[in-house]
């Protein structure tokens, strides 16, 4: 289960506050860059690093820093239990920009 997931179909409190912001336009095929966000330094960790489009998608982010990730990237485990998950003051939505035709 993803952030995303969480966002979409998830039901408490937690669950209300991403869908209010965390946009998840692109339904998580890293296309758009509306679901990121900021993790707390043990949570990023124990990730590990984003692979490299991931990383790619993260540049055009609004306001990425060191700890950001895809929220449609995150796998949640038990391991991850009472990370914080700090959602950007803005979003770049690079899937707007995708010319469908």
């Amino acid at each position: 289960m993803s952030l995303k997931d969480i966002a979409e179909y998830g039901s408490g409190e937690g669950a209300s506050l991403l869908k209010e912001y965390i946009e998840c336009a692109c339904s998580g095929v890293m296309a758009c860059s509306t679901c990121h966000v900021y993790l707390d330094a043990s949570s990023f960790k124990a990730l590990g690093p984003a692979d490299e489009a991931e990383e790619d998608m993260i540049e055009l982010a609004f306001e990425p820093a060191e700890t950001s990730r895809l929220g449609c990237q995150l796998r949640l485990s038990s391991q991850l239990e009472g990370m914080t998950v700090t959602i950007p003051g803005g979003a770049n939505n690079m899937f707007d920009h995708i010319p469908f035709e």
